[in-house]
């Protein structure tokens, strides 16, 4: 095997709650995530010993250290002790800066091709562990499906799979800086946690769609959306035209709006294509479908 193609999937968070800063500069989050089925593409291949090669089909990718598809061929290869060579292509779907965990998702299929290309059977314990040294979110595409992130977003609890949720994302034209962001929230009054993950999780547990969307919150929702007026103009598009809830991905600045059946998403999806660039219906990405990608 020389060459693989995986999908790289997004993810919205179904619940984000911020607590304090720590002592490394990280915050503490709990948060119950979806992996969705909004992806970009990766095609890895074998190179000569040494060569690290990025390419995608984006500008504002950059191709070197700085990218995270880069930085997880490093690791994988420090790790294993090979002295490999890849060529990475990466096929940009997902907006980026927008909160939906794009490039942290292009880190884990690299990480999950690289093992499979190489056959070094690294465990997904293994693979968890190289990704938390890659970034925050990466952890949580080895996982799949739904999950609940805690501590810096490095510990990933795999949830049994949500009920399915029909997602329209809309990105503004505007970006948002998660240093920012949390910035932002630093400067607020003392936050008490609203136990949304707690209720998330039961929800999800009872199989309850209903309770599901009742209990999706994101902290950062009423800073980023007070602050940056597109943001707020979004959700206020969303609920407009049909989602029985809107909400920030992640820090933003995409928003997702949840509506009742596919039909209804891909319609509202259709209408909110003349007014923004990057509008996306999407849906859960199950355990079981995320392992045979």
């Amino acid at each position: 095997m020389e060459t693989l193609e995986l999908a790289s999937y997004a993810k919205v968070n179904l619940t984000l709650e911020v607590f304090g800063k720590r002592a490394d500069g990280y915050h503490d989050i709990d948060s119950v995530v979806q992996v969705i089925d909004l992806s970009d593409s990766l095609c890895i291949s074998k190179a000569e010993p040494g060569v690290i090669d990025v390419e995608a089909d984006v500008l504002q990718v950059p191709s070197g250290p700085e990218n995270s598809v880069y930085r997880a061929c490093e690791v994988f290869f420090q790790a294993t002790g090979i002295r490999g060579g890849v060529k990475c292509r990466i096929g940009k779907r997902i907006p980026m800066q927008a909160g939906l965990g794009g490039g942290s998702g292009n880190a884990a299929a690299a990480l999950i091709a690289l093992n499979r290309l190489y056959d070094t059977r690294l465990t997904d314990s293994e693979l968890v562990r190289l990704g938390a040294s890659i970034g925050s979110d990466v952890p949580l595409f080895i996982v799949g499906g739904t999950a609940r992130m805690r501590g810096r977003g490095e510990i990933v609890e795999p949830l049994p799979d949500a009920p399915q949720l029909h997602f329209v994302i809309v990105k503004p034209e505007v970006n948002v800086s998660t240093a920012w962001a949390y910035a932002e929230l630093d400067k607020q009054p003392e936050r008490r946690s609203t136990r949304a993950s707690d209720e998330a999780e039961r929800a999800i547990r009872r199989r309850d769609r209903n309770a599901l969307i009742r209990s999706l919150w994101n902290d950062f929702d009423p800073v980023v959306a007070t602050a940056i007026p597109e943001v707020q103009d979004a959700q206020r598009a969303l609920e407009k035209i049909g989602a029985e809830k809107a909400m920030l991905c992640g820090s933003g600045s995409a928003v997702f709006g949840v509506f009742e059946s596919e039909k209804s998403a891909e319609l509202a999806a259709a209408q909110l294509q003349n007014r923004y660039a990057d509008v996306f219906s999407a849906t859960n990405v199950a355990t079981e479908q995320l392992r045979r990608s």
